[in-house]
């Protein structure tokens, strides 16, 4: 008997252990990879602009701009707020205590290109930047970026160029072991690789019937799974670790995504044909023409790439939009297995919806499976074409109730979420916008010179602000004090807080429409409403304790005239201009004549009394144009521009003549008549402005004084009149 057989046998049965104890040592490694420790990394700070550069070294990296004010705490730096146009941003985080032998901080994507400092040390460059810190896009890979055994405690600083509509750090920010990493890559890229070999193996399978029964739906089937696999391929996180060509596989990824709604075009065309006519077809060309202009411009360097992303989307939820409404209009007339594309095709518009909402920073980041919505379609139509042939109904089936299974465990475990989510997401969505809008609004009624101006600035910009709830405004232009109700039949009022008469009702409004809204967001947008009233309240507030003060600061109170510090920067002003223009100016100072002894006679009542008339007869008498002010007592100066001594003379004259014939009254009593006297300073606007035209005035006046009063007299020449 021989024993070779028996050795050869055992020889393998040894060989056979060998192998199965170092896939158990692996197994084991990748355990304790997938098990070390790992971070996340949070508490960003954040700061938009560029940092200029010392000797090749970024100044915000150094000492003295570590505790700068703009540095901006964000929970997660994924677009922050505050972009306003620009491209140019800064992220740090200081990395935390850790036992990792291999450390890297792992980011699954930067929107565009990035430098990483280790405090001063550049770690990392992904694009290259130019010296206006702009740069071209170059992909969107993955990122791992290698630390040194001392990183603990150091500060880890992104510098960020984006000029797409997106800026920041995106999905996953990890500090983990080298191979956690790797392990993490292809745990997350396992699923869509799976199924992109089903999406390849389908395609085979298509374009064998297709070539056995010469029938277009399997071709476009075939197709739909070649660019659903290359979308797959082209997204997948271990692709870099095989192929790093970071433009490459993006260009994949966006052409084969920008290529699925041609094929689901051609399908719905060859499934309902009478229904849709050559709407269908047309859809589809459109897409082609897109897909076309897309390589044409970006490779010819016009557009990048990353612009057609946004652009896509909305053409792709428009046209999703019209293929809906021909199902649901046709959906009674179709056959059972019409509805049952119509239905996939329906499953995969919400898949890429929310994959939408996900992608432009609507909610937060997930890793959410797009891919099966594509499964589920494809399945659902390989299912269709291979019930009609019935030599390989069985295997297919198998295949598509197990995929359909897992599938539906999924979407039933995130459906009831999804819609919470969303919820709460459209309502976080619109008190965001409400309070960027407030906060716009508050900005233009801040720079208002006066409380009318920013009243009516409110009561035109405040329905904006509610979009689209509409909203009744009213002004009440008498201040006026409602009862203490903060809510007054439906009415909400914004107060304003007067130096003498305390808070004072100055606006009401009312919601007219918000019964429409659920109960949740009826309370979100109450709480914000009393927010809101409150940031106006104190700006109106101030806006009115300014005006008020400015008025008490400038105005004479007895005479309303203005007072003698506005005066003094008048003068300054208009001699400036009138030097500048070379155009003539005059000056008068009236004094009231012998007005202590009516003021000792009469009292000092009577005496203000003659004051504010003789204050009330320059306002009458005096252009609009001119300043009448009171100086001082019974001393008055009236700044009269682009008026000459003639103008000045005549109008000074006139003054008089009104002043002496008026009749002091009195409670009831005729006091006598007052006279004042007047003396003038011109300038004829050539040469240069005398310096001392108040002095002159001043020198007149008291002439005017030492001739005996009631009279008028003009500096150079000293002519009494």
């Amino acid at each position: 008997m021989s024993y070779a057989p028996i050795k050869r046998l055992c020889h393998t049965r040894r060989v056979t252990r060998l192998i199965l104890l170092m896939l158990f040592c692996l197994q084991q490694s990748f355990v304790i990879a997938a098990t070390s420790e790992q971070i996340d990394l949070k508490n960003w700070e954040y700061r938009w602009g560029d940092s200029p550069f010392v000797d090749g070294q970024p100044e915000w990296v150094m000492h003295p701009h570590k505790n700068h004010a703009d540095w901006q705490p964000i929970a997660d730096p994924t677009y922050p707020p505050g972009r306003q146009g620009q491209n140019n941003i800064w992220f740090r985080i200081t990395l935390p205590e850790s036992h990792l032998v291999d450390p890297v901080v792992f980011i699954s994507s930067i929107d565009l290109i990035t430098e990483v400092y280790l405090d001063q040390q550049l770690i990392y460059r992904f694009g290259e930047f130019d010296v206006n810190g702009r740069g071209d896009y170059a992909g969107w890979p993955w990122h791992m970026i290698g630390l040194p055994d001392d990183f603990a405690g150091r500060t880890l600083y992104f510098r960020v160029y984006s000029d797409y509509t997106d800026i920041g750090l995106w999905g996953e920010k990890k500090l983990l072991e080298r191979s956690a990493a790797l392990l993490n890559i292809l745990n997350n890229s396992h699923g869509d690789l799976a199924i992109s070999a089903f999406f390849l193996f389908i395609a085979l399978i298509t374009f064998a019937f297709s070539a056995m029964r010469g029938d277009n739906q399997f071709i476009y089937l075939g197709l739909f799974s070649l660019v659903s696999a290359g979308n797959l391929l082209g997204e997948s996180q271990a692709l870099q670790l095989w192929i790093y060509a970071p433009l490459a596989k993006t260009y994949l990824a966006a052409i084969s995504y920008f290529s699925i709604p041609i094929f689901i075009a051609l399908i719905l065309h060859y499934w309902l044909r009478e229904q849709s006519g050559k709407l269908m077809l047309r859809i589809a060309q459109m897409h082609i023409a897109y897909v076309l202009l897309c390589l044409l411009l970006s490779l010819t360097g016009v557009w990048h790439l990353a612009y057609f992303y946004p652009l896509f989307d909305i053409l792709f939820i428009i046209t999703m939009a019209i293929m809906l409404w021909i199902c649901v209009q046709h959906f009674q007339a179709m056959s059972p297995e019409q509805r049952m594309v119509m239905g996939a095709f329906g499953c995969y518009a919400i898949f890429f919806l929310i994959d939408m909402v996900i992608a432009h920073g609507l909610v937060p980041w997930i890793n959410f499976p797009l891919a099966y919505g594509g499964l589920i379609f494809a399945s659902v139509l390989v299912l269709i074409s291979l019930r009609q042939y019935r030599q390989t109904q069985q295997a297919v089936s198998e295949l598509n109730v197990l995929l359909e299974k897992r599938v539906t465990e999924r979407t039933a475990a995130l459906q009831n979420y999804v819609l919470l989510e969303q919820q709460r997401a459209n309502q976080l969505a619109l008190i965001n916008e409400f309070s960027l809008r407030l906060e716009t609004l508050i900005g233009r009624v801040q720079r208002c010179q006066n409380l009318q101006e920013a009243g009516k600035i409110i009561r035109e910009q405040l329905n904006n602000v509610f979009a689209p709830i509409q909203l009744h405004v009213s002004i009440i232009n008498e201040l006026t004090d409602l009862p203490a109700n903060a809510v007054l039949s439906d009415k909400y009022r914004i107060e304003v807080e007067d130096l003498q008469l305390g808070k004072q009702t100055f606006i009401t409004f009312e919601l007219l429409d918000i019964d429409t809204e659920t109960a949740e967001t009826q309370q979100a947008i109450e709480q914000f409403i009393f927010r809101a009233i409150d940031r106006l309240s104190v700006t109106l507030s101030g806006i009115k304790l300014r005006e008020d003060l400015q008025v008490m600061s400038f105005e004479d109170s007895l005479t309303g005239l203005k007072n003698r510090r506005f005066f003094d920067d008048a003068l300054q002003r208009e001699l400036q201009l009138a030097q500048r223009h070379q155009q003539t100016i005059s000056l008068l100072i009236c004094d009231i004549d012998h007005f202590k002894q009516f003021n000792d006679r009469f009292g000092h009542e009577a005496g203000d009394m003659a004051l504010r008339m003789v204050a009330a007869l320059m306002l009458e008498h005096f252009r609009e144009t001119d300043i009448p002010c009171r100086y001082g007592g019974e001393e008055f100066v009236v700044l009269m521009p682009a008026a000459d001594i003639q103008d000045a003379l005549e109008r000074a004259k006139t003054l008089l003549e009104k002043i002496a014939a008026k009749t002091i009254i009195y409670q009831d009593k005729a006091l006598g008549r007052l006279t004042i006297s007047i003396g003038i300073s011109s300038w004829n606007g050539e040469g240069n402005i005398p310096k001392m035209m108040l002095l002159d005035a001043d020198k007149a006046l008291y002439q005017a004084k030492q001739a005996g009063r009631n009279r008028v007299v003009v500096s150079n020449p000293h002519a009494v009149i």
